[in-house]
């Protein structure tokens, strides 16, 4: 009798485990589908024109000490 009466008092702790975690799932799923329901109306930009230039190419100017050629 005494392990029924144990699983009979943990067992609502379970079912409110099992029904928060459902809960949050639920929440997740719901903004993950709101994010993704607006990412393509999303503003975009603005991009550069070429990102991988130097941007400092005419500043550069080798002296004595840092001429390593």
């Amino acid at each position: 009798m005494n392990p029924l009466v144990l699983f009979a008092c943990f067992l609502p702790l379970g079912i409110i485990y099992i029904v928060m975690k459902l809960a949050v799932w639920v929440s997740v799923v719901n903004a993950e589908t709101n994010y993704v329901r607006k990412e393509p109306l999303r503003k975009r930009g603005p991009f550069v024109a070429n990102p991988y230039e130097d941007v400092d190419a005419e500043e550069d100017d080798y002296g004595d000490s840092t001429d390593y050629r």
